[in-house]
């Protein structure tokens, strides 16, 4: 049976895809390869499925072009990529709905991470982004969160129990694994026990990998003063590409290794409003997630509406 890995952002897809799932023998994995895609047959499948308009999206052409990239392996297929499940460009359930014509049946991953870390995820990647003006924490929350029009071009929508809720009704409950990227290092939980048994690979296997490829991506605080100074420029100043450019390359990598290996910029803090907010945007949501996949959501710190007292 086929799989399809809905990555939500900032939940390890980096670490599944790269230690994980491109190592696999059993499947034909589709998907990036340490943040880029293999080939242009990929990408496009990717992009098709992802973005082309319905009026345009035309079935029988997407699923030549997979067959051309399976050629003549008989494998079951892997496809990940986190663009399934973020706002902005593509409709999910439009999705949703071309990865089941394409790749039913299949069995469907979904790893979820708390919203309260996962806004603070995104937006310290934000801030790592080359060439961005800095914006403070809680105006990029009101700018992305607070409104129906967001300005990032991608967006994750924090309440995930209707992308859960889809996925199930278009591929079948019985089909779908919810995990908690919260307890992805934890080797007492069922985390690489779950993913082991969809692989079908040991669950040794998967605690080796995940355990030896763990990784802190944080943007450092000299990187954060760089990109301070770059907001004072003028819009579009890249001081990377800038430097690349002008610099020897032996002197331009020194100063990329000074920047880089700096202390990491702590996660920052959630204001009381916006936890408020946070708990009546996704609370229900995460309760409803608790009572129908029995993980304790709450325990691992999603905001939940308060629990009623006994009488």
């Amino acid at each position: 049976m086929n799989l399809v890995h809905i990555g939500l952002q900032r939940t390890g897809n980096s670490l599944l895809k790269n230690a994980v799932f491109s190592k696999l023998g059993n499947y034909l994995y589709i998907g990036k390869w340490n943040e880029r895609y293999p080939n242009d047959h990929v990408r496009e499948l990717i992009n098709r499925i992802s973005f082309q308009d319905s009026l345009d999206y035309e079935p029988a052409g997407v699923k030549r072009l997979l067959n051309d990239i399976r050629g003549t392996d008989a494998r079951p297929t892997l496809i990940s990529d986190e663009i399934f499940s973020v706002e902005g460009r593509a409709d999910r359930r439009l999705i949703a709905d071309r990865l089941h014509e394409l790749f039913a049946p299949a069995k469907v991953l979904i790893v979820l991470r708390s919203q309260t870390t996962m806004v603070q995820a995104i937006y310290l990647k934000h801030l790592a982004a080359l060439g961005s003006r800095i914006v403070p924490f809680e105006r990029w929350l009101e700018e992305n969160y607070g409104r129906l029009v967001f300005r990032d071009v991608h967006r994750m929508h924090l309440n995930y129990e209707p992308l859960v809720r889809l996925y199930c009704s278009v591929f079948g409950s019985e089909n779908v694994v919810v995990l908690p990227s919260e307890l992805a290092h934890d080797e007492a939980s069922n985390f690489a026990r779950d993913v082991a048994g969809l692989l079908g690979v040991s669950v040794d296997s998967v605690r080796e990998s995940l355990r030896i490829n763990r990784t802190d991506q944080r943007v450092s605080r000299r990187v954060l003063m760089i990109h301070r100074l770059e907001s004072v420029l003028p819009a579009g100043t890249n001081l990377a590409l800038t430097g690349r450019g002008v610099l020897p390359a032996t002197l331009y990598e020194r100063i990329k290794r000074y920047a880089g290996r700096g202390a990491p910029l702590g996660a920052p803090p959630l204001s009381q409003e916006w936890q408020r907010r946070m708990t009546e945007i996704c609370g229900q949501g995460n309760l409803m997630l608790e009572r129908a996949t029995g993980l304790p959501l709450r325990n691992l710190g999603y905001p939940m509406p308060p629990r009623q007292a006994s009488a």
